[in-house]
């Protein structure tokens, strides 16, 4: 292969991944760097997709190379390359087939269930914050990948926290774009547009402000429903609430926007249905009220005070930091798996791996 790659193991639950090079090259760094983990999220997926969507592996397969391959091919070829990459990288008989199956799992399975993840973004002066709180069932953590990514021919590269096979997913670039996601669940599906993490991905490797992205959200579609927190270094920052049937922007007021797993903004049609869960309202209602009291008491926002928001588990289990509810089975053991704050004006970032109100060690971000 002629990309350079290398791993490091900065946090023990979770490698990072530096890739270069073609777009093959790339998957294949990818794939072959953590093989393991990408076995691990076809195996999970596949119970998970038994779960929500009441089907086999080899269902949602079908579905996915039917209803969505051939949109990624005709919108962005070079992406179907790099998961080939990753699927001739992970070996073990995985094809381009499973790779964009894993690359799908929210149209195969969000229209039905959604998780549980809790975002902000914060201009606190001349510093731009974004952060989140990632929820899913605990052994979705041993998926987990940090990719570094720096494009050939390209002078951006990009830093985000993914799941092992998936090519796009929360962080931020070198030209100081960020991006927080929030799943929503709506019945709304349109294959003729974008997947959300191919979405994701095309983002932050070609969106160099928040116009940027904008312009590519409306340039392609969405397939499914997604709920972005947007930022960029200039500290223009927004939540725009994507759907097959249009988006919906959310601005900032008093300097923030927060958001969880439900539709809120403006202008959504009745045809669009909302199924949040109840504690989607309460943790975005919490949020609201950590920033208002910070700010009403002078306290600047921060990678420490934001964690310590992230923290917050008020109304636990199902809090912003989330612990697997008593007695829970199956896809309703939610747990926060892991933190993301991201600071787009000097582009760094902080990470950790697990729930942020424990001890956890930092995986420090920079360009």
């Amino acid at each position: 292969m002629n990309g350079a790659s290398r791993v490091t193991m900065d946090d023990p639950n979770v490698k990072t991944v530096y890739c270069t090079g073609s777009p093959y090259d790339i998957g294949f760094t990818h794939g072959s760097s953590v093989s393991a983990e990408v076995h691990h999220n076809v195996e999970m997926y596949s119970y998970f997709f038994g779960e929500t969507a009441k089907i086999t592996w080899q269902q949602a397969r079908e579905r996915a190379v039917t209803r969505f391959l051939p949109t990624i091919e005709r919108q962005w070829p070079e992406i179907i390359d790099e998961m080939r990459g990753i699927a001739e990288g992970a070996g073990g008989g995985l094809t381009l087939d499973d790779i964009v199956t894993l690359n799908v799992r929210t149209e195969i399975a969000f229209t039905n269930y959604t998780d549980g993840c809790t975002s902000l973004g914060q201009n606190e002066g001349e510093k731009m914050y974004l952060a989140q709180n990632w929820d899913m069932i605990p052994e979705l953590q041993k998926g987990m990948v940090l990719l570094h990514i720096k494009p050939q021919n390209s002078d951006i590269a990009l830093r985000f926290l993914s799941e092992a096979g998936i090519v796009g997913k929360i962080g931020m670039n070198s030209a100081g774009l960020g991006l927080c996601m929030n799943a929503l669940r709506s019945a709304a599906l349109n294959p003729n547009n974008m997947p959300v993490h191919v979405m994701s991905r095309r983002l932050l490797q070609y969106a160099r402000s928040y116009d940027d992205a904008v312009a590519i959200i409306e340039e392609f579609g969405l397939a499914s429903s997604i709920n972005y927190v947007l930022a960029d270094k200039s500290g223009k920052f927004a939540d725009i609430e994507c759907s097959p049937v249009g988006n919906f922007l959310i601005r900032p007021e008093n300097g923030y926007v927060a958001h969880s797993n439900h539709f809120y903004g403006p202008g959504r049609p009745l045809t669009l249905k909302d199924h949040p869960g109840a504690d989607s309202l309460t943790r975005v209602a919490r949020m609201r009220e950590l920033t208002e009291n910070d700010s009403r008491e002078g306290v600047d926002a921060t990678f420490e005070t934001l964690r310590r928001r992230l923290s917050d588990e008020q109304g636990s289990p199902a809090a912003i930091c989330r612990s697997v509810p008593p007695g829970a089975k199956g896809i309703d053991r939610l747990i926060t798996l892991g933190t993301i704050m991201m600071e787009l004006t000097s582009c760094t970032g902080q990470i950790t791996i697990g729930r942020p109100c424990e001890d956890l060690p930092i995986v420090h971000w920079f360009f």
